[in-house]
């Protein structure tokens, strides 16, 4: 073969290669991003569900049929896309409280948010205590 003839293969396949990895690369990215989307609307239903509940709760209204579907329904999206940090967390939380009534309860339902934070973002630089703060105010009060 003439040296020019095998230049040109090894640069078009030099092209193909690169295309072929960043095709891959590209579509490993999109997954990702899609996945952590999935999860954050997740989350955030979740989250959504429970201020409702423990709102109406305060002001003693009983929980209404479709909340409890949709605390149902988030807690399952919940638990099916979430890391495992927070589907330990979420099955602490309702094994041992199911409702935000006590320090204890808003305590483990900041580790939900605190996995769910980390599940999200990779890392978690915001304590416990300055999150279940700002999430329910001094002293736990939803």
């Amino acid at each position: 073969m003439d040296i020019k003839v095998i230049v040109a293969l090894i640069g078009l396949l030099g092209v193909l290669a690169s295309a072929l990895v960043q095709y891959f690369l590209g579509r490993q990215a999109e997954t990702r991003k899609k996945l952590i989307e999935i999860r954050a609307q997740a989350y955030l239903d979740l989250v959504n569900i429970v201020s409702e509940i423990a709102s109406s709760s305060k002001h003693s209204v009983s929980r209404q049929p479709n909340q409890l579907k949709s605390l149902t329904q988030a807690k399952t999206r919940a638990v099916l896309v979430g890391s495992d940090e927070v589907v330990e967390a979420i099955e602490n939380f309702w094994n041992k409280f199911g409702i935000l009534a006590t320090d204890e309860s808003f305590s483990a339902f900041t580790l939900i948010v605190l996995a769910m934070r980390k599940d999200l973002t990779g890392n978690n630089k915001v304590s416990e205590s300055n999150l279940n703060s700002a999430l329910f105010g001094s002293k736990g009060s939803a």
